[in-house]
This record gives C-alpha cells, structure tokens and sequence, in this order.
C-alpha cells in the first residue's frame, strides 16, 4: 500500500517542481526620448522585456507624472513572452508647462512580477522663434547637439541620474520546497 501512495505522490510533486520553476519577472528596458513645446503632443515608445521563464499580460503604469503632462496609449495592457521585448506606443501631451526639463516613472504590473520601472526624461522646449530673436539668449539645442548640451553640464538643475547596475535574480520561491517534498519522496519509497 506504502509503494502505491508513493507512486501517485510521485506525480503530485512533478507538478509542484513545474510551478516553482515558473516566474513572471518583466522590466522596462527602454523609453525613446521625448521632446516638445508647450501645448502640443508627441509620442514615445516604451519597450518591456520578459525576463522570467512565463508570458503574462502586462500593464504600463506612469508615476511621478508632472502636473499638466497627460500620458496615454492605445493599449496599455499586452502579452509579453519570456526573453522578448514587447513595444508600447504612447503619446505625452503638454498643457501650459514651463520649458525645462522634467522626469516620470514607467513601471510595469502584472501578476506575481517584482517592479521593473525605469526614469525616462520630457525636454519641453520653447518655441523657436522667440528663443532665436532675443539678443544675449542662446537657443536651446534639439537632436544629437541635446544630448552634447545635457552631458556638457549647462542644465545644472536637472541633470539625469548615474545609472546603478542592479542585479536581480528571477524570483522562484516555491522551487526549494518542490527540490525537498521530492527528497522526501525518494527516501520513503527507497524504505
């Protein structure tokens, strides 16, 4: 009878070993960025990667949002495979905001998942043609001379963040357990 219990428990933790090996672990690598004026729109794309071993539905979620900066896209929820990046088209509109430069949070939902957020930047420039025309005012830089005037230090206030390499490992909590009830199972039925 011993050997028949044994033999249907064997399955049981079968089981078990496949569910502790499932992890939702997804992240967002990247958010292109992002310039305008005040009072006009524009559109990013934030890409999420699947870093754990199961595909599940992911939602975007914005914080630490400026007032008068609205953020929105068309489908906020998608399926994100495991060692894939999935894109998510978004758009920023500006309401009346100051020009500056101004940060926000993306970070991921879904179930079972750690956070994987990640600081993307907005440049709200001025308009041109009033920045050009004033004497003794230079007009503020767009495109690859942006990037030159950021790490060139001239916006001491704003100045983006070191990145700091994080390590994380794949949360699997249950595969410890799974790994014991089978030594278990071995040994009672080697008795």
């Amino acid at each position: 009878m011993k050997t028949h219990i044994s033999l249907l428990f064997i399955p049981l933790l079968l089981l078990l070993a496949g569910l502790a090996g499932a992890s939702y672990w997804f992240q967002v690598i990247d958010v292109t960025p992002i310039e305008m004026t005040p009072h006009s729109e524009a559109n990013f794309t934030v890409s999420v990667k699947g870093l754990g071993s199961e595909r599940a539905y992911v939602e975007l979620v914005f914080k630490n949002m400026t007032e008068g900066l609205d953020f929105t896209c068309p489908t906020m929820i998608k399926n994100v495979f495991p060692a894939g990046v999935t894109k998510y088209n978004c758009t920023v509109k500006a309401a009346d905001v100051v020009p500056g430069n101004y940060s926000f949070v993306v970070d991921v939902a879904a179930r079972g998942s750690p956070s994987g957020k990640k600081t993307a930047f907005i440049n709200v420039v001025a308009a041109k043609s009033n920045a050009a025309t004033e004497p003794g005012k230079q007009p503020i830089p767009t495109g690859p001379a942006l990037q030159a005037y950021n790490a060139s230090g001239a916006d001491q206030g704003n100045q983006t963040p070191a990145k700091v390499p994080q390590v994380q490992k794949t949360p699997a909590p249950g595969a410890m357990a799974a790994i014991l009830a089978m030594l278990v199972a071995m040994r009672r039925m080697k008795r």
